[in-house]
């Protein structure tokens, strides 16, 4: 769509600016793009193909500059299980394992990418602890860009061999603290001429545009009849603020008349979204104080900063939201209950949201939740694969078979 059906907005202080301003605003807070458009409301009740779908309220001006995969238009999978264990009314999982590369990055990374090729960038350069490097990887082959990866110590083997499968360079550091490798990687950019193809807000807002796009689907998806909680994982921050940032294009549409109440989960190994939610921060204060040793299973959560705080803490606190804090344990019982009960893996990262559902406020019979699930379980097999004992194998007899199981255990027939 047109550039100059955007602005941008600040969050903290409601100021606005064109499209082309600084990317802070006179306040000292990051500005984010808004966009104006006023799509008919047939959009928003058609099934979409992908998240270009909804093109009219994303940030490109060119459809020749769109790169895609396919990407969006995930699944909304009903979970009674999880449901009755929690004594909820309803849950359901926003799957987007089921993206391109297995991960909600890729809606990211296709908007931001979209951008960098319209500005006629060559080379993009990312920090990351796995998913955005698998992303920014796969798109910029797509696009026939070179990427660099730089995964900071968090960083999963195993989506670092995904990103260099999709030939990317990567470039591990020695380093536990995300923002001191986001310091390096924008050196680099300034230095090399590279795109700083980044899904924090705080340093490039293009990216986390495609977010936004979640809550169109959601919309479609339950009818217009929006859950009462939407619960997703936090680590810098810019999914959750993503999706309340759809959420509100919706309402000013007139779509919707209210907001679902948002959770964001942090593991408690870095958990700097609820302690800035309970010391209430400002965003500016949260950036003064990083979260020392980050250390968590759930890598893609071990943030020492809320790089999107200027849209994550509005989301929380504006719809009277929650974040609460799980542990490792906890996190890993989730995902072995989710796949058990409910047939869908998903990776540590997604199974904060399942942990927490216990310590939501106020929740009982009558609540409606949804859980967005942010990237497949495959991801982390390499930990399962270290963490399980698979059984001998048994002779190929039933009198084997039958000795394996102990009685009660089975059913014949």
């Amino acid at each position: 769509m047109p550039l100059n059906d955007f602005d941008r907005y600040c969050y903290a202080c409601g100021a606005d600016a064109p499209v082309d301003a600084p990317l802070h605003c006179n306040c000292g807070n990051p500005l984010s793009l808004r966009a104006h458009a006023r799509p008919d409301r047939a959009l928003f009740e058609q099934t979409p193909a992908s998240l270009w779908h909804y093109r009219a309220l994303l940030p490109i001006a060119d459809d020749a500059n769109v790169v895609t995969l396919q990407e969006g238009a995930t699944p909304l999978v009903t979970a009674p299980r999880v449901a009755a264990k929690h004594g909820l009314a309803e849950v359901r999982l926003k799957n987007e394992g089921a993206n391109p590369t297995a991960s909600f990055k890729d809606r990211q990374v296709a908007v931001g990418i979209s951008h960098a090729k319209e500005i006629g960038a060559k080379t993009v350069a990312c920090v990351s602890s796995g998913n955005v490097a698998a992303a920014t990887a796969a798109y910029a082959a797509r696009a026939g860009m070179n990427a660099v990866v730089f995964m900071h110590a968090h960083a999963s083997e195993a989506k670092a061999v995904q990103a260099a499968l999709y030939g990317a360079t990567v470039v591990p550091v020695d380093s536990p603290a995300p923002s001191a490798v986001f310091d390096l990687c924008i050196e680099a950019c300034d230095k090399w001429g590279w795109y700083h193809l980044s899904s924090a807000g705080i340093y490039e807002p293009y990216n986390v545009e495609g977010a936004k796009t979640i809550a169109y689907e959601l919309w479609q998806q339950y009818g217009g009849d929006l859950p009462d909680w939407i619960v997703a994982p936090v680590g810098g921050g810019g999914l959750l603020g993503g999706i309340w940032r759809g959420f509100l294009d919706l309402k000013r549409l007139g779509l919707i008349e209210g907001i679902p109440r948002f959770a964001g989960v942090q593991p408690d190994g870095c958990a700097v979204l609820d302690r800035a939610i309970r010391n209430n921060e400002t965003f500016l204060e949260s950036l003064e104080m990083p979260w020392p040793d980050p250390a968590t299973i759930a890598g893609g959560l071990a943030d020492d900063i809320l790089f999107d705080g200027h849209t994550a803490l509005p989301a929380i606190r504006e719809t009277q939201g929650a974040a609460p804090v799980v542990s490792d344990d906890e996190i890993v019982a989730a995902v072995r209950d989710l796949a058990s009960s409910e047939g869908l893996a998903c990776e540590f990262c997604s199974a904060v949201t399942i942990a927490a559902l216990d310590r939501i406020p106020g929740v009982g019979q009558g609540t409606r939740v949804c859980c967005i699930i942010t990237g497949n379980g495959l991801k982390d097999v390499p930990w399962h694969a270290r963490n399980y004992t698979l059984p001998e194998a048994i002779p190929a007899t039933v009198a084997a078979v039958e000795a394996r199981f102990q009685e009660g255990e089975w059913q014949r027939g």
